[in-house]
């Protein structure tokens, strides 16, 4: 069994892994599900670690990129999950065979994506994997997958780097699986390219967070992404301002809560949200 962080709470980490994406989610029930694991051997293992992670029940890699399968070789060695989700996209590099490598050493079951919706449960945690856009052999960002984390009425919504036509095609054929999501996970970093209008009218996000490096040298988060989030009234917070970022739910309320917010005092940085969220209610769960 894994760990039961808070007993009768889902706990949902996106991790401070620099210039990347990890994500881990950890039922009432114990049932972990790491998506992502940042760009370096020990992004997300070190993590892992330090929360107290016993067991992995499914790793999944949204695309074939460093920044988010980096760290994937040694979660997938030294916790073997039991299952491993992942495209079967025909962009590959030397690290992405050894960890495919890895993966069928270690003799753990292999998920694919399909054209139609599939749900996983951990737990009372319902993951539903979108269906898969068309193959993009232009753009592996465009092969990402998207998930939806739902828990009572608390949801989260993750599409890797998703661009806009992988998006558009999500609006037009399953807009229901995008609609009210209490949490918004930025597509790319914050990229210009990320997020759009379009999605965040369906989406209607709560709260967006973005997983990035401080100071990297792709701008992220764009100044485009911001000022669009401010104009659909969406608070933003930062992992290269926050660190870790931490969210908390019973399926009734959630609570956006880290240690590493009082450290760093988000509050008063340029963008940080104004309402208090260190501590207490974020708001009300929305019920589908």
């Amino acid at each position: 069994m894994g760990q039961r962080p808070l007993e009768g709470r889902l706990v949902v980490d996106v991790l401070d892994v620099g210039q990347g994406d990890a994500i881990l989610i950890r039922s009432p029930e114990g049932k972990t599900a790491l998506i992502d694991a940042g760009p370096t051997r020990d992004a997300a293992a070190r993590w892992l670690r330090a929360k107290g992670v016993d067991t992995v029940d499914l790793a999944v890699v949204t695309h074939h990129h460093l920044d988010h399968h980096g760290g994937m070789e040694s979660v997938v060695r030294d916790w073997r999950p039991r299952y491993f989700l992942a495209t079967d996209s025909d962009h590959a590099t030397q690290s992405w065979l050894r960890l495919l490598k890895t993966v069928k050493a270690e003799g753990i079951t292999v998920v694919l994506p399909t054209g139609r919706p599939r749900k996983v449960e951990l737990g009372s945690v319902t993951l539903t994997i979108l269906p898969q856009p068309p193959h993009d052999p232009e753009s592996e960002n465009d092969n990402s997958v998207g998930i939806r984390l739902q828990y009572g009425g608390f949801s989260m919504l993750m599409t890797g780097d998703s661009e806009p036509p992988s998006r558009r095609w999500w609006l037009e054929n399953c807009p229901e699986l995008l609609r009210d999501c209490s949490v918004l996970k930025l597509a790319h970093h914050g990229s210009r390219n990320g997020t759009d209008a379009a999605w965040l009218d369906v989406v209607r996000p709560e709260l967006a967070v973005v997983s990035l490096g401080a100071g990297n040298s792709y701008g992220h988060p764009h100044s485009e992404a911001v000022e669009l989030l401010k104009a659909h009234r969406v608070s933003l917070v930062r992992t290269d301002q926050w660190g870790t970022i931490t969210m908390v739910s019973d399926g009734e309320t959630w609570n956006l809560v880290s240690s590493s917010i009082a450290r760093r005092n988000p509050r008063e940085r340029a963008g940080a949200p104004t309402r208090p969220v260190a501590a207490g209610e974020w708001g009300r769960t929305r019920r589908r």
